[in-house]
């Protein structure tokens, strides 16, 4: 568990802190900060002279004990990859960092108080350090408390946060941070609206939702976001870069009503921690902000609602931000530390210097073979599963790495086109899967019947290279979340990168897990979608009575799957694996109504297992032979040429709800 393995992860990750706040803008509306916030910097330099007003420390790499420099801030904004762990790591020693240096204030205080009176020791202000979290809602604040106050277990505490709540964070790599926390009196504080305002705001308009949430929003204050913050917004959601000097590339405007949206969640945060300075007037309070990158990347959102009200903290150095970034692995950080070239790595991924996307580039990498031992604590691959199905999962998991191992080199897109749009994709959603499309893996397309909308919660399950998962993100916009779980390793890394690159990790992440035990708690999912997996699931029962597990009631689930239309295989001919696990069709509506779905349907209206594709597109130049795939053929299978596949199997979409609570 986190609680005890924090700092041994840690450890394992490569991690380095970088500075790139600049004495410049680029951007003509982006948020203007006092010209002494350059002198940030010097905190944590270790040379001697400060750096000039027209200088920068543009890819300077700090010291491991940065932490205990943030920690001296009394207010610290913190953007994150959520349930990261070497982030939360080092978060984790950011609020111990707060907390020592809290601790030694008061003592200094208190020495000082003896010195002038000659007397025993005053006890000083009762000062505190203050965490605010995205990952609590509001209306979650009591339980936070309770947390806090010992009436509940960190378990209990999961427990309780998804049966009363809908933000759906995972909380299990938090656990360390948040026990140290508990332990050490800090004030754990709810930092955003329930996810429903949001939804009502697209649904229902601002007016209505401004007044129903009142209570959690400013009397008067600015609810719209500048076109610089859209911008920003807008980037992290297309690709598309925004360190254009000559600003020739323009934001689209397709994302304007999901951006109100996250201007309100920003700004209900922005207003949590203006109160909270403002009921703590003293210096010696400290507050940490955790939230998702896109909340505070650039001092948009939260960070500059919070300077506006107070730029005192800014003029006297007492603030900071953090964002977190992911690198390639064996990267130039691994193997070389010189400024030149970690700033042209900044500079890639943020701009020139003056971009000013932070004061501090928290930049981790995750060597592969701590992905390959890394396992989620509560995500149930350590259990030993039912033998005579080890193999199978174990072949599969291997065959998918391969493809994991190549998905980075040029596909044929062109087939996957043709294939996507055979299946009924739109021209919208093959323009979200942009480049990856030709990481295409899928038999179907559940996205026909999944009917995902804003603010919902999916399930993708057997998410593979990520391109359905990327492209139910989309449907649910920043509202909402979308998690995709897979058994290869290779494929989640690769699709957890995509969607860091993509700007999308805020409201999207990959895990390793087994679709027999999923890693969520019950009642939890709106909308589960899945492309193929089911085909290669040993335990079809099982594997369902796991969605319904996790659906909330009400839910759906919208499963494309092969399966086989004759009773049983012909003995004696040797059938690939992955035909050998199809359930025959007559059986999915059965076991499906057995284990409590209604309304289900198994709409084979599109079940043809051939399809004819010009020659042209099949030689496509783009098509890469290094790529590792799945079904390729081979000797072993040649017999299966004379077989009529469209008799023997079919291509089925499986569509049911969760009985609504009455």
């Amino acid at each position: 568990m986190m609680a005890n393995g924090g700092k041994t992860i840690l450890s394992e990750f490569w991690h380095r802190l970088v500075g790139i706040r600049g004495a410049t803008q680029i951007f003509p509306d982006q948020i203007r900060l006092p010209s002494s916030s350059s002198s940030t910097t010097t905190t944590t330099t270790s040379t001697k002279n400060p750096p000039s007003s027209s200088s920068s420390n543009f890819g300077h790499v700090y010291p491991s004990p940065a932490a205990k420099e943030i920690g001296k801030h009394r207010l610290v904004f913190f953007g994150e990859i959520h349930s990261m762990p070497p982030i939360i790591a080092f978060q984790r020693q950011v609020q111990a960092s707060m907390i020592q240096d809290l601790s030694n204030q008061q003592r200094r205080q208190q020495e000082q108080l003896q010195e002038q009176l000659q007397e025993q020791p005053q006890q000083t202000k009762d000062a505190k350090v203050h965490v605010i979290m995205e990952h609590f809602s509001f209306e979650l604040q009591d339980l936070l408390d309770e947390y806090c106050n010992g009436k509940w277990t960190f378990e209990e505490l999961v427990q309780k946060y998804h049966e009363l709540g809908e933000e759906g964070h995972d909380l299990y790599p938090y656990e360390g941070l948040l026990e140290d926390a508990k332990e050490h009196g800090v004030r754990l504080h709810a930092g955003f609206l329930p996810r429903k305002y949001a939804r009502m705001l697209l649904k229902e308009g601002p007016d209505r939702t401004i007044q129903a949430a009142s209570a959690w929003l400013p009397v008067f204050g600015n609810l719209r976001g500048t076109s610089f913050h859209y911008n920003v917004f807008e980037s992290l959601l297309t690709g598309r870069s925004i360190y254009d000097v000559d600003q020739t590339s323009q934001p689209t405007d397709q994302f304007r009503r999901i951006f109100d949206a996250q201007v309100l969640k920003d700004v209900s945060m922005a207003h949590r921690v203006n109160t909270l300075l403002k009921e703590h007037p003293n210096k010696e309070d400290k507050f940490l902000v955790i939230a998702g990158n896109g909340h505070l990347l650039h001092y948009c959102g939260v960070p500059e609602r919070v300077y506006a009200e107070h730029p005192d903290i800014v003029t006297q150095d007492s603030s900071c931000l953090v964002i977190s970034e992911s690198i390639e692995q064996g990267s130039i950080l691994e193997k070389e530390e010189k400024e030149g070239n970690l700033s042209e790595i900044l500079k890639e991924q943020f701009g020139p210097e003056g971009s000013n996307p932070a004061d501090y580039v928290f930049l981790y990498e995750i060597p592969q073979e701590i992905l390959d031992k890394w396992q989620h604590p509560h995500d149930g691959n350590n259990n030993n599963n039912n033998e005579s199905h080890t193999n199978a999962k174990e072949e599969t998991q291997k065959a998918y790495d391969r493809v994991g191992e190549s998905a980075n080199l040029q596909g044929n897109t062109a087939k996957a086109a043709w294939i996507m749009y055979h299946m009924g994709y739109t021209e919208e959603q093959f323009e979200i899967a942009g480049s990856d499309a030709y990481n295409f893996q899928g038999v179907g397309n559940p996205h026909l019947h999944a009917q995902i909308s804003p603010g919902d919660r999916v399930l993708d399950v057997g998410s593979g290279l990520g391109i359905d998962s990327f492209i139910a993100c989309h449907a649910t916009g920043p509202t909402g979340q979308v998690i995709g779980i897979d058994i290869s390793s290779k494929e989640v890394k690769h699709a957890q990168q995509r969607a860091e690159e993509r700007g999308l990790s805020s409201n999207l992440y990959f895990h390793k897990a087994d679709m027999e035990k999923i890693p969520l708690p019950e009642n939890s999912i709106d909308v589960i979608i899945s492309n193929g997996a089911f085909c290669l699931a040993p335990n079809k029962q099982k594997a369902f009575e796991e969605l319904f597990r996790v659906l909330k009631p009400g839910g759906r689930i919208s499963v494309c799957t092969t399966t086989t239309q004759v009773d049983q295989l012909e003995v004696g001919v040797t059938w690939p694996l992955c035909m050998q696990m199809f359930i025959a069709k007559k059986e999915l509506y059965p076991m499906c109504q057995n284990i409590g779905f209604i309304n289900i349907t198994i709409d084979d209206s599109d079940s043809r297992m051939t399809m004819e594709i010009p020659e042209e597109v099949l030689n496509n130049e783009t098509n890469n032979p290094n790529r590792n795939k799945i079904h390729v053929g081979g000797e072993d299978f040649q017999h299966l040429e004379n077989y009529d596949m469209d008799r023997i199997c079919a291509r089925v979409c499986i569509v049911a709800e969760k009985p609504p609570i009455t």
